[in-house]
């Protein structure tokens, strides 16, 4: 490939809903061999499910010197750059970087995404499926961990290198047959924002001021008064949704836009 490739893979704080990035590692391949590599654990804002913890075995007391989201994106672009990135499945990787992105209201690196899920499926196609671990043991790659991000990510760039080699060598030009649709990059991942009914507009002004207020939440039957600290706004299958931070308790939480009755 005539260009440099970020191969990255992430691990989340959580299975369901919207996603907490945990941790982010990653290779840069020069010239096919890898030169360079970024790796860190994130402190994510909620607590690590244990269903989460059973695949990769990070724990929040891991993570809990770890920096911010906000502060390993802001490095990781910096060392990025404007490269391409690969991941396996990248769809994955791509929208657990677009939520944090959204939520430290940052610019994602620019970079398109090869998704080597893709590749293998056209270009392994013995394999008995197309996960990573699997096409690893097919392959029979060196052994080592998964479901750890550095690690994975240097399979990943593995597996597109048996990819490569058996097309015979992949030039940007040739590379673009092998994906579909539009160009996948972090950008257009991005969650969007819902639009606010009149009711609930103050949250809007009090996440640019970082500012508390209370709500009345819950059934229509039944809501209750709660104070929250907004953090961020996002959209999901047409459904507006609210994360916040709880002063009651110190934890966030997610809330649904349309249980919200009025910002009190």
């Amino acid at each position: 490939m005539d260009r440099p490739l970020v191969v990255l893979d992430t691990e989340t704080a959580t299975l369901q809903g919207a996603p907490h990035l945990l941790e982010l590692g990653a290779v840069r391949v020069v010239d096919g061999e890898i030169e360079d590599s970024f790796e860190s654990f994130v402190r994510p804002e909620v607590a690590i499910d244990a269903d989460a913890t059973e695949i990769h075995g990070v724990t929040d007391d891991d993570v809990r010197n770890a920096p911010t989201a906000g502060e390993v994106l802001e490095l990781f672009k910096e060392w990025a750059g404007a490269d391409w990135f690969a991941a396996h499945s990248a769809g994955f990787d791509v929208k657990v970087l677009a939520y944090e992105h959204a939520r430290a209201r940052t610019e994602p690196p620019p970079g398109m995404f090869i998704d080597s899920l893709i590749l293998a499926k056209k270009l392994i196609p013995e394999s008995i499926d197309h996960k990573l671990p699997t096409l690893c043991q097919h392959l029979e790659l060196e052994e080592g961990p998964h479901h750890r991000a550095l690690s994975d990510a240097v399979y990943c760039w593995k597996v597109i290198e048996e990819c490569f080699e058996r097309a015979g060598g992949l030039q940007d030009v040739k590379l673009a047959s092998f994906l579909h649709g539009a160009p996948l990059t972090v950008s257009s991942a991005l969650p969007s924002e819902p639009r606010l009914p009149r009711r609930l507009r103050p949250l809007g002004t009090a996440l640019d001021e970082e500012r508390e207020v209370v709500a009345l939440y819950g059934e229509t039957s039944s809501p209750v008064s709660i104070p929250l600290l907004p953090r961020f706004l996002f959209e999901h299958r047409s459904k507006g949704y609210l994360e916040a931070l709880c002063p009651r308790s110190g934890t966030l939480r997610t809330y649904r836009l349309d249980r919200l009755h009025k910002i009190l």
